[in-house]
């Protein structure tokens, strides 16, 4: 009899073990949401440069414990002191999704990791800006970023994951002006000096009432279909301004890429072209306004379940990143463990009774 009550507590336990460690397991498995963390700067190349140098103002990022996708750069300067060159990509986002625009004061791109097994992780730099100096300044000249300067994160618990900015900035020293066509207008009359002494502050409110003018507000919507199957391939769709064109990007283990213009509703869909397999993905959006040249960007993460062909797929509400194997391989040796444990302990009681 009691060889039997042994068995039966030895068999509860051997079962009772496992199950708690697979829940606990599946807890883990997980890896926890990193909360935003994510930072970007602008570092130039020289503490001063003098008029009719070009300056490189590298763009760095620290994402913290942050895995991000993609970072929408928007850069905003003085006009009077600045004449931008050019903006491209660096050596930590090797993908454009929206080429280097630039303009009277303002600079922007869209960058983006390889793919989602490589997104954009550590410090480094992910973006180029080139200036033109444009005429001598009293006081160091800032290049800062513009408010919608966006780093989408990767099964984060926001989509962007940027926290904060830091500006960068210059002192402008005198040259050779007249190698400059718009010098001798900008700086021999007495009213230019006025807007201009104040460099970082007025200089900058009307450039981002400006840039953020053409946005109003919530002109780019972005939704994702969790209801109807579609074969892997999910609807994507949303609004944005009218004849406003649309770079989507799916990030899988290849990116798909995909370009819509919005209706003269606003409206705009579509589905990826190559159907997606069973996990998490995030999608990014990006809307360039048809007149203005401006642009706004969203990201949403979605899962799919299910296999290629029959996924259903369900919003992404609080999934995180497996790290895969983890939990199978802690389940695995306390399954072992136990069991070891079980054995030796009915082992032992059965010796003892006998002996008694």
């Amino acid at each position: 009899m009691k060889n039997f009550l042994l068995l039966i507590t030895g068999i509860i336990i051997f079962i009772s073990v496992p199950i708690v460690v697979f829940f606990f397991g599946q807890q883990q498995e997980l890896r926890k949401k990193a909360a935003p963390a994510t930072t970007l700067s602008i570092q130039p190349n020289v503490t001063s440069v003098p008029v009719g140098e070009t300056v490189i103002w590298k763009i760095l990022i620290n994402t913290g414990e942050n895995k991000v996708a993609s970072v929408k750069v928007s850069l905003l300067f003085d006009q009077t002191k600045f004449e931008a060159q050019s903006i491209t990509n660096s050596t930590l986002a090797p993908r454009i999704l929206n080429q280097g625009t630039v303009g009277l004061g303002t600079a922007t791109i869209t960058v983006a990791a390889q793919n989602t097994t490589k997104p954009i992780t550590g410090q480094g730099e992910i973006a180029v800006l080139r200036l033109k100096a444009l005429s001598p300044s009293s006081a160091p000249v800032t290049v800062q970023f513009a408010p919608d300067t966006f780093a989408a994160g990767i099964g984060e618990q926001t989509v962007n994951v940027l926290t904060g900015t830091e500006p960068g900035s210059i002192t402008i020293t005198g040259g050779d002006q007249s190698a400059l066509s718009s010098s001798s207008v900008t700086t021999t009359p007495v009213p230019t000096g006025t807007p201009l002494s104040p460099t970082p502050t007025p200089t900058t409110k009307p450039l981002e009432s400006m840039y953020s003018q053409p946005a109003t507000a919530s002109a780019l919507t972005l939704s994702i279909d969790t209801e109807a199957t579609r074969g892997g391939k999910p609807l994507i769709h949303g609004t944005a301004t009218p004849g406003a064109t649309l770079t989507i990007v799916v990030y899988s283990v290849t990116p798909q890429t995909i370009v819509v213009t919005a209706n003269s509703s606003g409206n705009w869909q579509t589905t990826p072209m190559t159907a997606l397999a069973s996990g998490t993905y995030t999608v990014v959006v990006t809307a360039l306004h048809p007149t203005a040249g401006t642009s706004e960007t969203l990201s949403s993460s979605f899962t799919i379940g299910g296999g290629i062909g029959g996924a259903e797929v369900t919003e992404a509400t609080g999934e995180a990143l497996p790290e895969s194997g983890s939990a199978k391989t802690t389940l695995i040796l306390l399954i072992l463990g136990s069991t070891l444990i079980v054995a030796g302990t009915i082992s032992f009681a059965l010796k003892h009774y006998e002996y008694s």
